[in-house]
């Protein structure tokens, strides 16, 4: 049975930043092509933000990054999210390692991001996750949870006649589709992305300005979507939480 971590946030949406002049070092890295995924993470309000091209074929995903390796074969090292968008959520867990879509039958649940998806623009979907809680879940030297620096990987398989079905916790009770493409890479550096010369970007909110040059992709992004978590005790899981 998954292990269900605690926290104390329970909001569903998290307060956009006004003040003026904070400043925070957001890394990004792209990739073209095919995939057309852009990725980035503010490390001052660690917030992860995505972007994907979004033709109607692909209705869910599961996604683990990391802050250089591939994520596979790494046991609780990286959260996995899992994006439903016909309910329009993303759930967290602790990934597993596997090369499979399971670790929701094993890892432990972090959470539910709500309303967590939003129309990029040209054909394209974005989400901008609130990361803290979950970058805090373990109390362990291996744990990253959802966050990179100056080199990044992604395990990223978006797939297509999606079906979730959930317990009334918000655990997944099971995830199934029909297919799926892929992107799996490692060790990618990343480029310095700022919000002054491009305020509109897609990792960019109000009152943020990164420290470093670089353009970013347009969009708009709202406030990051705040973690609803439910609440138990981690007596006898032989987990802690970083203080």
């Amino acid at each position: 049975m998954n292990r269900i971590l605690t926290a104390t946030l329970a909001a569903a949406t998290a307060t956009v930043m006004s003040v003026s002049g904070a400043s925070a070092t957001i890394f990004a890295k792209d990739y073209h092509g095919q995939h057309q995924v852009w990725n980035a993470y503010d490390t001052d309000t660690q917030t992860y933000s995505m972007k994907f091209k979004d033709d109607g074929s692909k209705d869910g995903f599961w996604l683990v990054v990391s802050p250089g390796p591939n994520p596979k074969t790494n046991v609780d090292e990286y959260a996995i999210l899992y994006g439903d968008r016909a309910t329009n959520r993303i759930t967290a867990y602790t990934y597993d390692g596997q090369n499979s879509a399971d670790s929701f039958r094993t890892g432990d649940y972090l959470g539910t991001f709500e309303n967590a998806f939003q129309d990029g623009g040209n054909g394209r979907t974005m989400f901008a996750l609130d990361v803290s809680d979950i970058n805090a879940a373990l109390d362990t030297p291996e744990w990253a949870g959802v966050q990179f620096g100056v080199e990044t990987g992604i395990w990223f398989h978006q797939s297509s006649g999606s079906n979730f079905a959930y317990n009334a916790d918000g655990t997944i009770a099971d995830y199934s589709f029909g297919g799926q493409m892929w992107l799996d890479t490692a060790n990618q550096h990343t480029s310095v992305r700022s919000c002054i010369t491009n305020p509109n970007a897609f990792y960019c909110k109000a009152g943020t300005q990164s420290t470093g040059g670089g353009n970013g992709n347009g969009g708009s992004v709202p406030a990051p979507g705040g973690l609803a978590l439910v609440l138990m005790g981690l007596a006898g899981f032989g987990l802690r939480r970083k203080k």
